[in-house]
């Protein structure tokens, strides 16, 4: 299901904003002087994923025949929705990211027409499709505790360390190594905050993982990406998400989200329901890990998780079988000539100087 927002947040605030994201990068230079990586560095290998305002590509760079993921976004499109100053703040995580648990930037840069994030290549792909290959779409709790463990430090780095509200948890923006660990991608809807009273009135999210105080436009924080990891996690254990629609009604979905409990499968632990109904309580104030990520981690539903083995990647990820059968997918796959990218002349289209000063970094200078 595509994303949803509108512009409240945005038009106001995008220059003022764009200020303030280049403060927490403490290298703030001009494009020409900080980046000498560029298009012609690299060959595509296909395309590998697809978001709303963007398309992934599998890329080489020439000189080293290392491989990334590259992610490719116009700028006509973000400056149409309002949406530059969370393409600057996607930037801005991806770069500072040193956390296991969340995607790293390598380079970006841009041209007149288009924004490149080259990021380290995440063999595994989606959670999503590991997820599909598994008996009715759904995980054992030892599998799902060692996903879920995983994803909340990535958010509790998010939250403590970034300061930035996530927005978009869900299985397709979740990237699984060869290892079978996970790494959080696709901050395009996060928004950086300054403290946790800050709230944001935004419509913004993805259906069926969306909060109730975002469609109640009552005001949210980071408890949202609570309420996300308690959709997540039912997802995972049960197959489907608790408040979906067979017809994939948007309003249906938003009225179960806001009015309806939840069904729990009789096959489901009493941990694994209790920890789901407490972070899907509706109350944003009342809501597990709303007061601190220690109300998650010392739930009885993961007694059994030692948070520094995690942490390190010191567990053997329990998913490997789901994972070897994508990994040998993608071996049968045809593998294309790599080729050269272009871009249309610059002629063709809109012209976008000046609005993402700041944009291009190389990680090789940090």
């Amino acid at each position: 299901m595509g994303n949803c927002f509108n512009q409240d947040e945005n038009a106001k605030t995008s220059l003022k904003s764009l200020k303030k994201v280049d403060q927490l990068q403490s290298q703030s230079l001009q494009d020409q002087d900080i980046n000498k990586i560029t298009l012609k560095d690299f060959l595509s290998q296909g395309q590998i994923g697809r978001g709303q305002f963007g398309k992934v590509y599998k890329v080489k760079m020439k000189n080293s025949s290392q491989e990334y993921a590259m992610k490719v976004i116009k700028k006509s499109e973000i400056i149409q929705y309002g949406l530059v100053e969370h393409t600057m703040l996607e930037k801005s995580v991806l770069i500072r990211s040193k956390n296991p648990f969340v995607v790293k930037l390598k380079y970006s840069f841009q041209t007149d027409q288009k924004l490149y994030l080259v990021m380290e290549l995440v063999n595994g792909g989606q959670l999503s499709k590991i997820l599909s290959k598994y008996n009715q779409n759904r995980f054992t709790q030892i599998q799902a505790q060692f996903c879920a463990a995983e994803i909340i430090l990535g958010l509790e780095y998010i939250h403590e360390t970034l300061k930035v509200l996530y927005r978009d948890l869900k299985p397709d923006n979740i990237l699984v190594t060869q290892d079978g660990h996970l790494k959080l991608t696709d901050f395009g809807l996060s928004k950086q905050y300054d403290t946790q009273d800050m709230k944001f009135f935004t419509f913004v999210g993805t259906p069926e993982y969306i909060a109730p105080e975002i469609l109640l436009k009552s005001g949210h924080n980071s408890s949202v990406d609570w309420w996300s990891l308690g959709i997540l996690l039912y997802e995972m254990l049960v197959g489907y998400t608790p408040f979906r629609d067979k017809y994939n009604n948007q309003r249906v979905i938003e009225n179960n989200i806001i009015q309806s409990e939840i069904l729990f499968p009789d096959f489901l632990s009493n941990e694994a329901k209790d920890i789901i109904s407490q972070l899907l309580n509706k109350d944003p104030n009342n809501r597990l890990g709303s007061r601190s990520v220690d109300q998650i981690k010392k739930h009885i539903f993961f007694s059994q998780i030692n948070w520094d083995d995690i942490y390190y990647l010191r567990i053997k990820s329990p998913i490997l079988d789901g994972l070897t059968k994508i990994l040998q997918q993608k071996q049968t796959e045809n593998k294309g000539v790599p080729k050269k990218i272009f871009e249309t002349p610059q002629s063709q289209i809109r012209q976008t100087k000046g609005q993402f000063e700041g944009f291009s970094v190389n990680q090789d200078e940090y």
